[in-house]
């Protein structure tokens, strides 16, 4: 493998605490060092007058299930589809990524029997490193773990699953609500008890948080509060948030949270995160993704939430939709929607996650996500950007918005933008350290993976608030992408030939020296 030495680049490398340094990058053998053991067969990238920056990780995007085949599907004909999503196809997801620094996604709802599916289509989505979620809330197995709280057999049984499906870690979406099949039904409360069981939605929220720790899992759990962008899902946000805080969890030696909240600009529907940001300012075992909305002229809905698909259908969602269940794991919906800036409701979800990027004091809580493809395309992170450094670039993209829904958003005046390092944070560091991955991604420490985004800009010298465009050009139009040592962006030209990993983890569980668990659990699944 060619050596790689990127220099006189102005780095920017916040885990390593370097924040605008002319430094070398030395990548050996895919990995980066401080010398090379042998001087032979070196390429050299002279970088100066550009920024040299960790390359991005995508902690939650939807790009690899079955309800993307059904999108896929279902835009096939959809001229305004095929225009703005290529067909949403493995490849120009990939492109797409990459195209604007990124080099690990992570696929964040996978229900276990269709993991197959997905490791299917990983294996043909190249470059990027990847790895799963399972949604494993709705699990009827686990029935007795759940109410009773029997940590070792959940655990046994967990990692077992996650072996067999080679999944990365566990997401908590709509918990036991597959029991009502009817689709018109909805849970009531949290706290609600089922017909069919001994516990509620809140018992699975502990059970599953203590079980991620129990195994020690390098990412916590992943939650997708139910009602997003709805009344309901306000509510029973705050539910579970103050539960989960009682359980007095510590968090692993990997990461530093126990509880991940998945797209968290879709639940304040009012527009009012005060409570959400302080919630989050005080309990520093908390992140989350923050969901940014990109107004595109069409974009898919691939979700498990049946509050979101009705409250579509009761306002007149044009699109056709395909939904379907699973016995034993839940539901699956598809369909498309468009965002406006004339929708009140639309530009309050656009002005939460900027609203909670700038106002949650701990970036590391934090992480920079689209929802994709279900808010934003990844090719609008250039223009986000510039929306959380330059406070100029907010109020002109609000003045292009409907003059009443304007003054209902609530972003302060007086909060100051983010810093380019913390804009990488937010994009790189964060997600690692979320994932558990940041001894290898998310910096230029020593050792790390190679991967790393060459930038036509140096922040030192550019007002970044007044020339935001200069910003989004050196986003947009990346100089280079390099993974592992290797270059696959250089200017506009992409090499998608390299295979990406797949990430995946058995945590570690209790012993189960008989086999005792595993027998019983085959045993209770064979009856189902």
């Amino acid at each position: 493998m060619t050596n790689l030495i990127i220099k006189n680049g102005l780095v920017f490398d916040p885990l390593n605490e370097i924040n605008g340094e002319i430094k070398d990058i030395l990548i050996e053998n895919g990995k980066i060092v401080d010398s090379f053991s042998n001087m032979t067969d070196i390429k050299e990238i002279n970088a100066k007058g550009m920024t040299v920056i960790p390359a991005a990780i995508d902690i939650h995007a939807h790009v690899a299930s079955q309800q993307v085949n059904w999108a896929r599907l279902l835009g096939k004909k959809d001229m305004i589809f095929q225009e703005t999503w290529k067909g949403l196809t493995l490849e120009n997801i990939a492109r797409n990524y990459v195209s604007n620094g990124y080099t690990t996604i992570i696929e964040a709802n996978v229900f276990p029997s269709l993991a197959k599916q997905t490791i299917f289509n990983f294996n043909y989505l190249p470059v990027l490193d990847k790895a799963m979620l399972l949604n494993v809330s709705n699990l009827w197995p686990l029935e007795l773990e759940y109410q009773k709280a029997k940590m070792d057999d959940m655990s046994i049984f967990l990692s077992d699953l996650l072996k067999k499906t080679k999944a990365f870690g566990f997401k908590i979406y709509n918990p036991f609500e597959s029991e009502n099949w009817d689709f018109k039904i909805l849970r009531e409360d949290l706290s609600d008890q089922g017909r069919l069981y001994n516990f509620n939605a809140l018992n699975v929220y502990e059970a599953l948080t203590r079980c991620n720790e129990h195994l020690s899992l390098p990412h916590s759990v992943h939650a997708h509060i139910e009602g997003y962008e709805t009344e309901q899902g306000q509510k029973n946000l705050y539910e579970v948030l103050e539960y989960v805080k009682k359980l007095d969890l510590k968090s692993s030696i990997r990461r530093s949270q126990i509880f991940h909240l998945a797209h968290a600009s879709s639940y304040n529907v009012n527009g009012d995160n005060s409570r959400l940001i302080k919630f989050y300012n005080d309990n520093q075992l908390f992140d989350m993704d923050l969901g940014f909305v990109g107004f595109n002229k069409i974009n898919s809905l691939i979700t498990s939430d049946r509050r979101i698909i009705n409250s579509l259908i009761n306002t007149g969602n044009p699109y056709r939709l395909i939904r379907s269940a699973i016995e034993f794991e839940g539901d699956l919906f598809a369909t498309f929607r468009v965002f406006d800036k004339n929708n009140e409701r639309d530009c309050i979800l656009w002005a939460n996650a900027i609203d909670l990027a700038l106002n949650i004091k701990n970036k590391y809580q934090i992480q920079a996500s689209i929802n994709f493809p279900n808010y934003a395309n990844i090719s609008d992170i250039p223009e986000i950007a510039s929306f959380l450094i330059s406070k100029e670039a907010r109020t002109n993209y609000i003045d292009q918005m409907n003059g009443a829904v304007k003054n209902t958003l609530l972003l302060s005046e007086n909060t100051p933008s983010l810093s380019f390092n913390e804009f990488i944070i937010i994009t790189r560091v964060s997600p690692a350290k979320s994932l558990g991955l940041a001894k290898i991604k998310g910096n230029l420490g020593i050792n790390a993976e190679g991967d790393v985004n060459i930038l036509n800009i140096n922040p030192n010298d550019t007002d970044l608030n007044k020339n935001q465009e200069a910003l989004k050009r050196s986003l947009k139009f990346i100089e280079f992408v390099i993974k592992g040592g290797n270059i696959i962006k250089k200017q506009e030209k992409i090499d998608l030939n390299l295979d990406g990993r797949i990430f995946w983890t058995e945590g570690h569980p209790p012993n189960d020296p008989s086999g005792f668990v595993m027998t019983k659990k085959k045993r209770i699944l064979s009856k189902i």
